[in-house]
């Protein structure tokens, strides 16, 4: 099994698979960076694609990460901009992105197995789509709505007992939709808004790829001790939804996937599915077991049991503020009055 991995250099995750693909397979895997650095060359001919000298359609898979699918939008005028400045980038951007979209494009049309596809990516960009398809066939998914008309999201609103929201395009986490977001974010002028009703079950996090669920996490809310804010992760069981999990994956043709959603009379309700999950967040315990079970399934080698690989304990989880703020000034604090022992 051949396996190449197509992310940005600064990518740690996509770094630490790449060492668990070459340990499990004892063979070279090919990183190729996104960035495309000026001394790494790309051909693209009729019969090859070759990627820093490496043949690319040599390859039974390769595992997509980092790269957004984005429509060719062109921002309305603003009448302050330097549009001078603006095409420079914009065109620049639209380049590379067009360029590597071409890659990927030919090598699935060339029988490389892509992970994920191209058809998937697309279900990133846009999540009113992903929603209306996965309603359209079958799968359960909560009331939702796509809007910036204030009439029609203020009854929707009136209509659901809780609603949470979220941007429709790109990467973004449901948040409650109170009147201060209601009041900024609705707007003719602005991005309609997603909205969707939802309970007080807590949204469950499940990590999909090929036939399986790898794992699968809850939490607990963030809860105050003396003035630090942490969080709570820990595995819990899907196996009576998995089944319908996978097959929601497998509808919209992701090879891997981050599932969001609550348990519903015995089927899962599904508020997202991310089609390049990002798991740095993960406590490291947690993320490294994750990667372990990724690079074998993608080797397409049997899942080691709990006692090979037990399931990692429920970790506690720092906030952002206390990684970045807290602990240093601890730190600190704990060293400013140290003094080296005097000898006697």
């Amino acid at each position: 099994m051949k396996i190449g991995v197509l992310a940005e250099l600064a990518d740690t995750c996509a770094l630490e698979l790449v060492a668990h693909l070459e340990r499990l397979s004892g063979q070279q895997c090919p990183f190729l960076d996104f960035s495309v650095p000026p001394d790494v060359r790309v051909d693209m001919d009729q019969s090859e694609i070759t990627w820093n000298g490496n043949k690319l359609s040599a390859l039974d898979k390769l595992f997509v990460t980092g790269f957004d699918y984005q429509d060719p939008l062109v921002p309305r005028a603003v009448a302050t901009a330097d549009w001078g400045v603006w095409q420079i980038d914009y065109i620049v951007d639209e380049q590379r992105w067009s360029f590597v979209s071409s890659v990927l494009r030919d090598l699935e049309r060339r029988g490389v197995s892509l992970i994920n596809s191209w058809h998937a990516s697309q279900f990133g960009f846009a999540k009113a789509l992903l929603l209306a398809e996965l309603k359209r066939t079958g799968f359960l998914v909560p009331h939702w709505l796509c809007s910036n008309e204030m009439p029609v999201v203020q009854r929707f609103c009136e209509e659901q007992k809780r609603v949470v929201w979220r941007p429709n395009s790109g990467r973004a986490m449901w948040q409650l939709f109170l009147d201060k977001q209601r009041l900024h974010c609705v707007d003719p002028a602005k991005p309609p808004v997603l909205l969707a009703s939802h309970s007080e079950q807590a949204l469950v996090r499940a990590f999909v790829c090929g036939d399986e669920v790898l794992l699968a996490l809850n939490y607990s809310a963030p809860h105050m001790e003396m003035f630090e804010r942490m969080e709570e992760v820990w595995a819990c069981d899907c196996s009576q939804v998995a089944d319908e999990l996978v097959r929601a994956v497998s509808h919209i043709r992701a090879g891997w996937a981050l599932v969001l959603f609550v348990e519903q009379d015995g089927r899962p309700c599904i508020y997202d599915i991310d089609v390049d999950p990002h798991y740095g967040w993960l406590p490291s315990e947690f993320r490294a077991y994750l990667q372990i079970r990724l690079a074998r399934k993608l080797l397409d080698l049997p899942a080691p049991g709990d006692d090979v690989l037990p399931v990692p304990a429920r970790s506690e989880r720092d906030s952002l503020f206390m990684r970045r703020m807290l602990v240093p000034l601890h730190e600190m604090e704990a060293t400013k009055y140290v003094q080296d022992a005097q000898p006697e």
